[in-house]
């Protein structure tokens, strides 16, 4: 596992979106005085983009992450119009290049409508279209997901393995069986996942022949997940159709067997506007006065 990337966390811990991204200031404006038709969650993202520094990112994906969070929730309902260009170079302190580049993707994407001479509006409010996983529907039956509908197999056959994965568990080795699969629901790609297997356990299952993977799930007994925010690459940009450098939620999942051996690694991408993470936690009131919080099923 690389320095930069956090601990691993236990399954249910509850994680923040992948648009919590921060934009530089390049001209004097006081970002204290809000606009008149911004919402209290507006106001906010641009107070803690006004309060930190760059997160080296380009300026224009900053840009179009906010912009992406404000329509996944809601706070432009399908028909209204967003800020003019000259606001958002105002309110976010960036050139007239940076703003359109961003409208761009957006458009691109087909979530926002530009006329000319008009202004730039929202196509659809996706608030309430995101689907929700929690721990269960992750791995009660992981990897077996591949029989769901709306899951496609793109690809089965030895895969290189990422260099932050080998670091953080070597028993997967420079190459590994892999299982590429893309999910979609009501039509629109939500999630690009990628199941690691170690050659001796791919052997073991037959996985090189076709089969075995309902097996490996049945002996899936423990999950240790890490979830963070990346950038969408050139696979990922087309499997879940949006821009390379869009940012996207990634959960990286080791799956152990009985014996606390690793059997597999799920590495799960999922777009943030249509799918969010989501569990439910609990703990008992009586006896120890310090009594540990528990993931309920659902």
């Amino acid at each position: 596992m690389r320095a930069s990337e956090p601990p691993a966390s236990k399954v249910g811990t509850i994680v923040k979106d992948a648009y919590a991204l921060t934009l530089p200031l390049t001209h004097s404006y006081n970002p204290l005085l809000p606009s008149p038709h911004e919402s209290t969650a507006m106001r906010r993202r641009r107070s803690v983009l006004s309060s930190t520094a760059d997160a080296g990112i380009t300026r224009y994906l900053q840009l179009y992450s906010i912009l992406s969070q404000s329509l996944a929730d809601g706070e432009y309902k399908s028909s209204r119009a967003l800020p003019s260009e000259p606001d958002l170079v105002a309110r976010y302190r960036v050139s007239r290049t940076t703003v359109r580049r961003a409208l761009h993707l957006l458009e691109q994407e087909g979530r926002i409508l530009r006329r000319r001479g008009s202004g730039t509006y929202a196509k659809t409010s996706r608030v309430h279209s995101s689907l929700a996983f929690n721990a269960d529907a992750l791995y009660g039956d992981a990897p077996t997901a591949a029989k769901e509908p709306g899951t496609e197999i793109l690809h089965r056959a030895p895969l290189e393995v990422p260099a932050s994965l080998q670091a953080a568990h070597p028993e997967l080795g420079e190459h590994s069986f892999g299982v590429q699969r893309a999910r979609s629901e009501n039509g629109e790609p939500i999630q690009l996942a990628v199941t690691y297997v170690p050659d001796a356990v791919a052997k073991r299952y037959g996985l090189r022949r076709g089969g075995g993977l309902e097996k490996l799930a049945k002996d899936v007994r423990g999950v240790q997940q890490v979830t963070t925010a990346v950038a969408a690459d050139a696979i990922a940009s087309k499997q879940l159709k949006v821009a390379i450098g869009a940012p996207l939620l990634r959960i990286r999942a080791a799956l152990s067997d009985s014996n606390g051996d690793l059997i597999g690694v799920d590495e799960i991408l999922l777009r943030p506007d249509r799918a969010h993470l989501q569990d439910t936690l609990a703990r008992d009131r009586g006896g120890k006065s310090r009594q540990r919080w528990q993931l309920k099923s659902a």
